[in-house]
């Protein structure tokens, strides 16, 4: 879980730095780079995925457990978390096509998401609400 939230906080920071670049060169190179990420983060973030669900299924009742507040919030948190990775994908696509609309600020603020969604989980799992 923790290789995979590293590789989500960098990722977007590559779209920062490709998008203000000047150079193709270094637009490239950035392509290289991002591509290479998110395929090293993409089998960290199912590994992830499977940890989470053995754990679950390995309680001693199981239909309560996944009925939790707490365990309801993390779950919503990953399918969150997916989804930004997927969008993160679509974004490496447009920015690899030199033709595309992101703008370095557009995309500091969408490095954020994944502080937020990260300190929900941080929450969800201390306090057990």
């Amino acid at each position: 879980m923790v290789s995979w939230f590293a590789g989500i906080f960098y990722l977007p920071r590559l779209f920062v730095y490709h998008a203000e670049s000047d150079s193709l060169e270094v637009k490239n190179q950035f392509s290289i780079m991002e591509k290479n990420l998110f395929n090293f983060i993409t089998p960290l973030g199912i590994l992830a995925l499977i940890f989470g669900i053995m754990m679950g299924s390995l309680s001693a009742d199981w239909k309560v457990f996944f009925t939790q507040d707490w365990i309801v919030m993390k779950i919503i948190v990953v399918v969150l978390l997916v989804s930004y990775q997927l969008m993160c994908w679509k974004i490496m696509q447009e920015l690899s096509t030199h033709n595309h609309n992101w703008t370095g600020f557009k995309l500091r603020v969408i490095n954020e998401v994944p502080v937020i969604l990260l300190l929900l989980g941080i929450i969800a799992a201390v306090f057990k609400f």
